[in-house]
């Protein structure tokens, strides 16, 4: 299905206004073709079911099922639409060497431009995804993504500040100072759905567990004195976590399963695990 934001004609009528016609044309192509490769290679991957979102400085797909791809898949899958772009932008470029059309040149520019623009560490661009894919390959994904969106709204706060910059030196970027603000609201919306993400996985994990008959196991010890929320985010999407819980003796207090850790968040909301454990005990002693 293909989704078009709210915001996308006024600022296409905005740009025809101030002169882009053709290009406008050009790039949107390529920009299709871009989010194309990646539901390809999704598929290729074992992924299914797309939405393609029109933004004012883009598109985005949302693969139906991508959550559940590792960090290596994930990356792979976001890699492959700018490094096509950067593909046809070599091929164009040598076509122009060779037959010195204009039009030649705006196909390579374009495609140069959106090769580069999305391999910026920032989301909702792909730079953003593949960074934290790499980061996810050597830590936790929480703290992956902390990382990922902190790097994201440092480069929308630089963007937006260049913006002002030139504003007040009479070369405002209108683009820019849009990119900027998506960059901010992408940053931010990412921050917030991290803990209702975990909760899906954990969902459509035993889905998966079903379906295929197995699923693999990770323990983790935990310090008593952490809170539930921060249990929940060290929570590895692709495994079935159990949890010991330790005091500062480092002896045994209890065992904790992942589905019980959302439980006792819905229950009690983010208390400590020696709170939630001295809960436990009053409860089997009634």
């Amino acid at each position: 299905m293909i989704r078009i934001s709210k915001l996308f004609i006024p600022y296409i009528i905005l740009l025809i206004i101030l002169g882009f016609k053709g290009e406008l044309v050009i790039a949107f192509a390529f920009v299709f073709i871009h989010e194309m490769m990646h539901y390809l290679t999704a598929r290729i991957l074992g992924f299914s079911g797309f939405d393609i979102e029109i933004l004012p400085v883009g598109a985005v797909l949302k693969v139906k099922d991508l959550d559940e791809a590792s960090a290596k898949e994930d990356l792979i899958i976001s890699l492959s639409g700018p490094l096509l772009n950067l593909l046809l932008a070599v091929i164009f470029y040598i076509l122009f060497i060779l037959f010195n059309r204009p039009y030649l040149h705006l196909i390579y520019k374009s495609n140069l431009a959106l090769g580069i623009f999305n391999l910026i560490p920032a989301f909702p661009l792909d730079g953003g995804r593949v960074l934290r894919d790499i980061l996810n390959i050597k830590t936790i994904y929480r703290r992956a993504n902390e990382i990922s969106i902190r790097v994201s709204m440092i480069l929308g706060s630089v963007f937006m500040f260049i913006y002002f910059v030139s504003v007040a030196a009479n070369k405002s970027n209108f683009n820019l100072g849009l990119i900027s603000i998506f960059i901010l609201i992408s940053s931010i919306k990412e921050k917030e759905r991290i803990v209702y993400l975990i909760m899906g996985y954990i969902i459509r994990k035993k889905h998966r567990f079903i379906k295929r008959g197995y699923v693999e196991n990770k323990s983790i010890s935990v310090f008593c004195e952490k809170n539930l929320l921060s249990v929940l985010g060290i929570i590895d999407k692709n495994k079935y976590n159990l949890f010991t819980i330790l005091d500062e003796n480092m002896t045994l207090l209890d065992t904790l399963y992942e589905e019980e850790i959302i439980e006792a968040i819905k229950a009690y909301g983010n208390i400590s695990l020696s709170e939630y454990i001295d809960i436990k005990k009053l409860k089997n002693n009634v």
